[in-house]
């Protein structure tokens, strides 16, 4: 993706082969509930993934997320408008006025109410300049806070846009709001806003609707990230297909790690600074022990800091085999549906079969034997299965698969502890 118009300050998916692990849960027909968000926050560290999204234990709020929040809402108003005449800037104001106030200065994840105060007064300032700014070129947008949700190679995408403009002909742009630092930005999101939008079916519908004429498709021309705060733009072409198609490998990567359950920690400064779960992580040592450095000590050369990284997996890996022994003791004791409870414990044991492939070469030669490759998708265990479970598959290309597959169970344990989920 080419970026233009900038300014001075802008900017292996996971194995077929081996053991196949249970998938993780997913929202509805066996699809992945998947976005851009949830994609950087495994990226940034599979196991904070796991506990957010999976365990579903809470974060502490933040307060640059209420920040944005409440900017974005003010914003969503201003723009809500079928017709001139526009809000006002003191109603604009009003609205962020109304958001900011729904909730305490703790609920916001601030400290002390002073700096809550602080950051209502520089919102209200930010917004003005918005205002004046970009007073002249107000016109009613095509979408605003336009959400969708997305069903595309066995994952439901969800994307939601800022404001979408409509040029004509199916052509639109896609315009994102930034609140925080004014940072070099990186294309990777507008990737994803390309691929899902493209794909949305409602978004032919909603241009009839709202300009009475039909498109065969839409197409992005650019998107651009807008940072409020200094009131500048950052537009991108749009993507070529040699780049979406790379960044779709690392989606699908990043899915079919989640579906086979691959949570392991990857500590680090920036990944740990601000994390709300290192009670919670290994690394931490369940938080019985002080967390270690993450900046490299003066007095610490990279062989020391090799054997503590060293020790710190071993601890993982120790404790990683410890769960799947006692995860095979329950699936081969357990029965299929039932629930079990110990005295501070209660499990769920649900049971199903799996596929496992050995010889990557051999089932490579079957998909292109019978040209089904590309049905694959991706060469992953979640794309082979497909095929295989596809009711038009060949009856020889499906008899050569199988010789090639071990067919086992897997069985799903969900632990919840008496007073909760864990």
């Amino acid at each position: 993706m080419k970026k233009k118009n900038s300014g001075p300050d802008a900017p292996a998916a996971a194995g077929l082969f081996g053991e196949a692990l249970p998938p993780a849960p997913a929202k509805k027909d066996g699809l992945l509930a998947f976005s851009y968000s949830k994609m950087s926050l495994y990226e940034e560290c599979p196991l904070k993934y796991k506990f957010k999204y999976l365990d579903k234990i809470k974060e502490e709020p933040k307060f640059y997320f209420a920040f944005g929040s409440a900017i974005h809402s003010a914003l969503e108003f201003l723009y809500s408008v079928k017709n001139p005449p526009f809000p006002t800037i003191e109603e604009v104001c009003e609205a962020f006025r109304a958001e900011w106030n729904s909730k305490s200065y703790l609920e916001k994840g601030y400290r002390t109410q002073a700096k809550s105060d602080d950051d209502y007064q520089k919102g209200l300032l930010m917004l003005k300049a918005y205002y004046e700014h970009n007073r002249a070129r107000f016109a009613p947008p095509f979408l605003v806070e336009y959400s969708t949700d997305v069903e595309v190679d066995g994952l439901l995408v969800r994307t939601i846009s800022d404001r979408i403009e409509h040029l004509g002909g199916g052509e639109i742009t896609i315009i994102d709001y930034k609140t925080g630092k004014d940072v070099k930005r990186q294309p990777a999101q507008l990737y994803m806003y390309q691929k899902i939008t493209e794909l949305d079916p409602r978004l032919k519908e909603k241009i009839a609707e709202t300009y009475g004429t039909r498109v065969s498709s839409v197409r992005i021309r650019e998107l651009l990230y807008y940072h409020v705060p200094t009131n500048k733009e950052y537009t991108f072409e749009r993507a070529d297909d040699k780049e979406i198609g790379s960044f779709w490998e690392r989606v699908l990567g990043v899915a079919e790690n989640i579906r086979g359950l691959k949570f392991e920690p990857t500590p680090g400064d920036r990944q740990c600074g601000w994390c709300d779960y290192k009670s919670l992580c290994p690394v931490f040592f369940a938080g019985a022990q002080p967390a270690p450095q993450l900046r490299l000590p003066a007095s610490d050369s990279v062989e020391v800091l090799v054997d503590r990284y060293g020790r710190l997996k071993e601890r993982m890996d120790e404790i990683q085999a410890q769960l799947d022994e006692v995860a095979a003791d329950i699936a081969r004791s357990a029965r299929d549906g039932a629930e079990y409870s110990g005295s501070q414990y209660t499990a769920r044991i649900s049971k199903r079969g799996k596929w496992e492939f050995k010889d990557r070469d051999a089932v490579i030669n079957v998909l292109n034997q019978f040209d089904l490759y590309k049905d694959a998708l991706t060469l992953t265990l979640t794309g082979i299965t497909n095929v295989l479970e596809n009711p038009g598959l060949p009856d020889e290309a499906r008899k050569k698969l199988l010789e090639l597959a071990v067919k086992k169970t897997a069985t799903d344990i969900k632990v919840l502890k008496k007073e909760g989920l864990i």
